[in-house]
């Protein structure tokens, strides 16, 4: 049965949590991108989602891309290997034209998605085998192999929209204690409630049993079991994506409650709510296409037992991550055309992304490929959750307040924000999304939830072009519209709006 749909006489955080997009960069040469790659060249290597790169003289570097990036990106990439004089090769695949997305494509598209993932990390380990390479700089998500012999970091840099930006030169001191703030809070939080705007309220036991005694990592038996390709990969926190929910299953789960919202990785799709018992997925209500497509594919796969899965079926929640850094933002040209859809913005801090089925590239998720299994996940995205937590030896904490992620607020990590400039700047979000009826004027079913691909379409195409209108239109603060962070190097302007500055 259907039940706490959102229903609102006012937008509750429209004075708590107004929009906000960046001004539009117009970048012109590759080499108004050279700065925020030199930035990423010199941060330290990771395995998670921060661009950090840590490019060493002599370094074999493989950076592999394809069709669908910007060739003024590759350009500026190739100029940034050159200048730290690694031995670079490229290699462009062809995807073939360029799509342009609807969000219920999410469903075909990770069926498929999961199966080129596998064949990548497949296509590492020869890679590592031959050892031509001592790092490979390849694809923005999943999983990656260990760091034994090859290092694996990402290309997020599609276009120079997605390029010149302070979320790739914001000082890595400072996302990386954003993440440990995050991961503390989490790794010590015994039971877990995440509610949204939109519909979710879903909580869950955060079980000893998914930790070692100390509560520092995952339980060795478990990444085992899940993650035996990289146990250094499973057994704790992914950078810029940290778990609010352990990737791995106990015999016992207990998550309860809804899941609701307007967008998954590829796009915005009509409101679509799921319920949840014992971390199942038992009912899945309206979502449009989307909606559709995953009761069929829920129907298709309740009699199959996955490996790892405490009981059958192919719908199981397994994924809360939490985006951490504060100056990612949704694609405006181009969107939901390639790689522009909304998996680059699950990153922002404090967006959470909600995902179900199996554990992307997990061994168990590998295993059931190999079975013949039908294997994928999916996701849906939450701009606006309240997290919540019971702690380890008593007491509350919150993680997220309607969306924004605490750690930005606290002493320590705006003291080390203070040695690089501006807390104030460098610790606010430059996007928050507009969603009519929860933090803009409007009615939240007529105007949004509905249909919210057409209002994302013009609001992104007004922000773009005319962005100081985009800002007024929608109550952000005006100071924002030539925030000095997204400004050029050596330009005047922050951005090409028009907007007088001062």
């Amino acid at each position: 049965m259907l039940q706490g749909k959102p229903n609102f006489t006012t937008p509750p955080l429209i004075e708590k949590y107004p929009p906000r997009c960046p001004p539009f960069v117009e970048v012109k040469s590759v080499d108004d991108l050279l700065p925020y790659l030199d930035e990423v060249a010199k941060r330290p290597y990771s395995q998670g989602l921060h661009a950090a790169w840590d490019l060493q003289p002599g370094e074999r570097v493989l950076l592999r891309a394809d069709n669908w990036h910007d060739p003024m990106v590759i350009e500026a990439c190739k100029r940034i290997l050159e200048k730290y004089n690694t031995k670079y090769e490229v290699v462009m695949a062809d995807k073939g034209p360029i799509p342009t997305w609807k969000g219920h494509n999410e469903v075909e598209y990770y069926l498929a998605r999961t199966k080129e993932l596998a064949e990548w990390m497949d296509e590492w380990e020869q890679i590592e085998k031959e050892g031509k390479y001592d790092k490979l700089l390849w694809g923005y998500g999943g999983p990656v192999l260990c760091d034994a012999n090859i290092k694996i970091q990402r290309m997020p840099f599609i276009t120079p929209e997605l390029t010149a930006t302070p979320a790739h030169t914001i000082a890595y001191e400072i996302i990386d204690a954003i993440d440990k703030w995050t991961w503390d809070r989490i790794r010590n939080a015994r039971r877990i409630r995440i509610t949204d705007p939109e519909g979710t309220d879903l909580s869950y036991t955060n079980h000893d049993a998914y930790y070692d005694s100390k509560r520092e990592f995952f339980n060795p038996d478990l990444v085992d079991r899940f993650w035996s390709q990289n146990k250094n990969f499973g057994k704790t926190y992914l950078p810029g994506h940290v778990l609010g929910r352990p990737w791995m299953y106990l015999p016992k789960e207990d998550a309860s409650g809804v899941i609701a919202g307007t967008s998954n990785h590829i796009g915005p799709v009509p409101w679509v709510q799921l319920k949840v018992e014992d971390g199942r997925i038992t009912d899945i209500h309206e979502g449009g296409e989307f909606g559709d497509k995953l009761r069929k594919l829920q129907d298709e796969t309740r009699h199959l037992q996955y490996p790892g899965f405490p009981d059958k079926g192919l719908l199981r929640w397994w994924e809360a991550s939490i985006g951490t850094n504060p100056h990612i933002h949704r694609p405006r040209r181009g969107f939901l055309q390639g790689w522009l859809n909304c998996l680059y913005e699950r990153m922002r801090s404090g967006v959470i992304h909600m995902g179900f089925g199996t554990i992307i590239s997990s061994s168990t998720e590998r295993e059931a490929a190999k079975m013949g299994l039908p294997v994928g996940h999916w996701h849906l995205h939450l701009y606006f959750a309240t997290m919540t937590c019971e702690m380890v030896g008593g007491g509350t904490e919150t993680i997220i307040q309607d969306g924004r992620l605490m750690a930005l607020d606290d002493p320590d990590i705006r003291n080390i924000a203070a040695k690089y400039g501006d807390p104030d700047l460098l610790l606010t979000e430059s996007w928050i999304p507009a969603v009519p009826g929860i933090n803009v004027a409007g009615d939240y079913w007529k105007h949004y939830a509905n249909d919210p691909e057409d209002w994302v379409l013009a609001e992104l195409k007004i922000c773009e072009n005319y962005h100081h209108l985009f800002m007024s239109m929608v109550g952000a603060d005006p100071k924002y519209c030539n925030n000095p962070l997204w400004k050029l190097p050596h330009s005047h302007d922050a951005c090409s709006c028009g907007h007088p500055h001062g």
